[in-house]
Formats: structure tokens, C-alpha cells, sequence
């Protein structure tokens, strides 16, 4: 499931209602409490990465967060996600690596 723009809470009440789950188990099973679940679908707060990652797997779902605007960064954050999802896992996790350590070298925080 692709996701754009601000419907990310939206997409996430609807898919945790469609699996029947009440916002108390969700949030109990993403490790967060239920006030910010509510404001997450509420669009009020965007969860973290991690955040996020808990919660489509425990949806069961594939979701892609995708820039809205033809932006360099999201043309090069597209074309890094064709490269890794063309990968094998081994070559993923070293493209990742090395990606890492040239951020960490050009003074970016990770």
C-alpha cells in the first residue's frame, strides 16, 4: 500500500479497524501509549521509524511512505528503494553499511 501526504494516520485507524483491533492493542503492541496512537491517526503526530515499522508489521501490511513533491531528494530516495528492493538481503544490509558510513563522514548525525 502506497501512502502519501498526510493520510498516514487515516491509513492506519482504517487498517487497525479492518483487523479489528481496538486502539488499546495496537498501542499495546507497537509499545506506545494509547494517547499518541490517537494522535498518530489523528494526523496531529507522525510516528518515528521505528514507530512506523512496529506498527505495519504488526497491520501485516506493506506500506510505502513516498514524497509528494518531485523533489531531489525524493527522486533519490525513489531510486536508492528501486536499488535495495533489486538487491539480495546480503547486499542490502551492505549497501545500507556503506551508506551509513559515508553519512557519518560527510558530518551527518545517525
Amino acid at each position: 500500500m502506497n501512502q502519501k501526504g498526510t493520510d498516514l494516520g487515516l491509513t492506519i485507524r482504517t487498517l487497525r479497524e479492518e483487523k479489528g483491533m481496538t486502539r488499546m492493542e495496537l498501542s499495546e503492541a507497537a509499545g506506545i501509549s494509547e494517547s499518541h496512537l490517537k494522535k498518530i491517526e489523528a494526523g496531529s503526530r507522525r510516528p518515528g521509524i521505528d514507530t512506523y515499522q512496529k506498527i505495519i508489521e504488526i497491520l501485516g501490511e506493506d506500506m510505502i511512505a513516498e514524497n509528494e513533491g518531485d523533489t531531489v531528494k525524493g527522486n533519490c530516495a525513489d531510486r536508492m528503494r528501486e536499488i535495495l528492493m533489486g538487491s539480495t538481503e546480503e547486499q542490502a544490509v551492505f549497501m545500507t553499511g556503506l551508506l551509513e558510513y559515508v553519512a557519518q563522514h560527510i558530518g551527518l548525525v545517525l
